[in-house]
């Protein structure tokens, strides 16, 4: 069986392309695992560990769209890949495919001798490592030209609309209803309309608290 997970650091990031790239592959909303938390700490990430914990067996595969959607350095991914691996459970990355390959032979079929085991020990950190910053530059380099973007946008007095916390309210307000009832034609499932609100599962039920839902 394959499972799918995305993930952002914080609530202002969306996953829309993860879940669209999950989707042109074949995924349904049902294995798709999203959460927006930080990479700090897998304790945290209660997707994840829903995924782990609860739904996958022996010999399913996890796809990402990239290694770093896992952990923030080649150690914590070779770690998690390690872990996984104890449980015949294989992750893949869209990003890295070439890699895919490599980590099955190396994870699940260790018929190498322990000089060997060393070398792909080194060989993978290293190739990791690479991609890892890569993915780190890229999200910088981004950053960068998104706050380049915002003081141009000042510096011509445009000012911006309502803040990311109304807009999010707003979108429950009319999203909500549609979660209610499985039978109606306008019916929307849960991952979905998380999605379309841009916020947690947990934050979902924190407005439904709050609203007296």
């Amino acid at each position: 069986m394959k499972y799918y997970y995305a993930r952002v650091s914080s609530e202002t990031q969306n996953f829309d392309r993860q879940i669209e790239l999950f989707k042109e592959m074949g995924a349904t909303d049902r294995i798709i695992f999203q959460e927006k938390k930080s990479g700090k700490s897998f304790e945290d990430r209660d997707a994840w560990n829903e995924l782990l914990n609860i739904w996958l067996k022996n010999g399913d595969t996890i796809i990402v769209k990239n290694l770093d959607r896992i952990g923030r350095n080649a150690k914590e991914v070779r770690e998690c890949l390690l872990d996984l691996a104890k449980r015949n459970i294989i992750l893949e990355s869209i990003d890295q495919g070439y890699l895919n390959d490599f980590l099955k032979e190396k994870l699940l079929n260790k018929n190498a001798n322990s000089l060997a085991e060393a070398m792909l020990n080194v060989m993978l950190d290293t190739m990791l490592e690479v991609d890892l910053l890569k993915a780190e530059w890229e999200r910088k380099e981004l950053r960068k030209k998104q706050e380049e973007g915002i003081k141009r946008t000042f510096i011509k007095g445009v000012r911006f609309g309502r803040s990311k916390n109304e807009e999010m309210r707003k979108k429950f307000d009319e999203i909500y209803p549609l979660t209610r009832n499985k039978d109606a034609s306008t019916y929307i499932s849960m991952t979905k309309a998380l999605d379309i609100i841009g916020c947690s599962k947990a934050m979902f039920y924190k407005l439904k608290k709050e609203k007296g839902l």
